[in-house]
């Protein structure tokens, strides 16, 4: 399988805002990951919000032999 991850900041909605607690200016951040099989079907779709000050990525990337 073959996951593909894009991330990106934007300001939140009002309703966002509200929900996640965040003090006025602060964006957020989107995680959308999709997953495919070798053939392309996509098997897996994600889509997280996330206040900028409490997020954190690591990735591990693995380099074949």
């Amino acid at each position: 399988m073959a996951p593909h991850n894009y991330i990106h900041a934007r300001m939140p909605t009002p309703d966002e805002s509200e929900l996640l607690g965040l003090p006025a200016g602060e964006p957020v951040m989107i995680l959308q990951r999709r997953t495919f099989t070798r053939d392309g079907r996509l098997v897996e779709f994600a889509r997280g919000l996330h206040a900028a000050s409490r997020f954190a990525w690591s990735y591990t990337f693995k380099i074949p032999d």
